[in-house]
């Protein structure tokens, strides 16, 4: 299948995935509001979350996915099939090493986060409900290995509804159990939320086995690991856990740091976050899915290895197609958006205010994230481990040192941190593509450039409406209920998306085109 089709697809199951985990913030937001309960859930749950994406879905998901994709092109399914189980099985064992030393071990790293001036009630909650959310890390674990393993085979769409299948499970598991434990929804049902993260992961492995089972594998405990390419694997995940999560380095340092703001930072943070995630997961994450397979297989086959530089440049005008008005609409109307999606029970209008500038300073960094999401795995199709190691460290200390200039000298509040984020981000992606540029010797700018002049023009009314609507007709768009705030954000955001269309119709956008005549032949297909 096509670049265009394979991102499409795995678009619209993140799209799944992400709106369903936007309903489960809802729920906590709604329930709990930006409080320090909230926020001492959002931080216990941090420690084993950043180690799922960095792990188990950055770093070794991308690295199986890599040598499993050369392994079915030059031995087959069965030879991929016995490295699956044979990395299944360590992977395995790993996890319950990890889960242990983090259920034994909570307090002192709630300690590590929290510091010496913050709320021993809130610190203590954090502590507890880490327990809870522990085995999260195993189960998330193999779920994207699981992922991984499917991606290889071609199947793209149910991975990332397994997502989905978590989002749903944790939310509705968390409401019957935290109704159990508090009817009122105090902090005690926080306690119910952090149970179903774990039966959430329950569900995110379990969704996929069936899948798995029609492609040919069956999990059989394997402990030869003397394998040359399991060595590989690890050897291309260690580098790559801070190369490909450096994004997840940035938010858990900025968590740290937001503790010691006011209450309710890590939870706009948080919150913003997963709002900006959105176009980045829909676009970014889904072609970099599809196209890391690809140029893996490309790489052992001499014939197509000239065709890389430019089915990199195709995925970059993809993703900027999709991430530039992505970028337009939160940075002008972050806080309507903000607004629109959260603004109910107990989150009020100064938690909006706040978390829509924790929006707009995270979406500088947007088109640099979706493009790093894109770039940075091709290093692990190159065997080029240790480059993204190398300038991940860079961007740690720049996060590090803005982030402790920003709170501590200037005294400033959680957008800050977000611009921090964007800042790394940023630099992260213009680093990548310089390298690969060199590595390759060209990325297609014939047509990478020109593409990406006309998405920039295209964007420009878009960009004009956005701007007149916040200015001249959102005055008070906090204060209207919520089918009047929905309906006019959709409105300015339809009518700014039809004349970026427009335009990028009439400047012959290839990836508009390429849409369109993939949509007429469905059409006459159907017909």
């Amino acid at each position: 299948m096509s670049l265009l089709k394979n991102s499409l697809i795995t678009s619209a199951a993140i799209f799944a995935c992400r709106m369903t985990g936007m309903v489960r913030e809802i729920v906590f937001l709604s329930l709990f509001g930006a409080t320090g309960a909230l926020d001492a859930f959002y931080t216990a749950f941090r420690v084993p979350n950043l180690l799922r994406d960095l792990f188990a879905e950055g770093a070794l998901s991308q690295s199986y996915t890599s040598v499993a994709s050369k392994t079915k092109e030059t031995d087959g399914d069965s030879a991929t099939w016995v490295l699956t189980n044979r990395l299944m099985t360590q992977l395995s064992t790993l996890m319950t090493v990890i889960i242990t030393l983090g259920i034994c071990f909570a307090g002192p790293l709630m300690d590590l986060l929290y510091g010496q001036n913050s709320s021993p009630a809130n610190q203590q909650l954090a502590t507890e409900l880490s327990r809870y959310m522990w085995p999260f890390i195993g189960l998330a674990s193999l779920a994207a290995l699981s992922m991984g393993a499917l991606n290889t085979f071609g199947v793209f769409g149910l991975p990332m509804l397994a997502s989905a299948a978590f989002n749903v499970t944790s939310v509705l598991m968390g409401l019957l159990i935290g109704y159990w434990m508090d009817p009122n929804f105090g902090p005690d049902a926080l306690y119910g939320f952090a149970i179903g993260v774990t039966l959430g992961g329950v569900a995110q492995l379990f969704v996929q086995i069936p899948k798995l089972r029609q492609k040919g594998f069956r999990f059989s405990p394997n402990f030869h690991w003397k394998d040359e390419k399991i060595r590989k694997i690890w050897g291309l995940t260690l580098p790559a856990i801070m190369a490909s999560g450096i994004t997840q380095f940035t938010v858990f340092i900025n968590t740290g740091f937001a503790i010691d703001l006011q209450e309710g930072s890590v939870t706009a943070l948080t919150t913003a976050f997963r709002i900006w995630q959105l176009p980045v997961g829909l676009f970014g994450v889904a072609t970099g899915m599809v196209v890391l397979p690809a140029i893996s297989r490309m790489m052992v086959n001499p014939a197509e290895k000239q065709k890389v530089p430019s089915h990199i440049a195709e995925a970059l005008r993809l993703v900027a197609f999709f991430a530039i008005p992505a970028f337009v609409i939160l940075a002008i109307l972050g806080t309507e958006v903000i607004s629109t999606v959260y603004q109910w029970g107990a989150f009020d209008s100064d938690a909006v205010y706040y978390t829509g500038s924790v929006l707009s300073a995270y979406s500088i960094g947007l088109l640099g994230y979706a493009g790093s999401k894109v770039v940075q795995p091709l290093f692990l199709a190159l065997e080029k481990r240790w480059v993204p190691l190398i300038v991940a460290s860079i961007s740690l200390c720049i996060s590090i040192g803005l982030n402790y200039y920003f709170v501590y000298y200037l005294h400033a509040d959680a957008s800050w941190l977000a611009l921090t984020t964007s800042i790394v981000t940023t630099f992260n992606f213009l680093f990548y593509f310089g390298y690969l540029r060199k590595k390759l010797g060209n990325m297609d700018e014939k047509n990478l450039i020109p593409g990406l002049l006309k998405i920039c023009l295209a964007a420009i009314p878009l960009a004009l409406i956005c701007w007149v609507a916040k200015s001249y007709l959102f005055t008070d768009f906090l204060t209207w209920n919520i089918f009047y705030r929905g309906s006019a954000l959709i409105a300015a955001c339809a009518f700014g998306g039809i004349s970026y269309l427009g335009l990028a119709y009439m400047l012959r956008s290839p990836e508009l085109h390429a849409l369109i005549n993939k949509l007429n032949r469905k059409a006459k297909s159907a017909g």
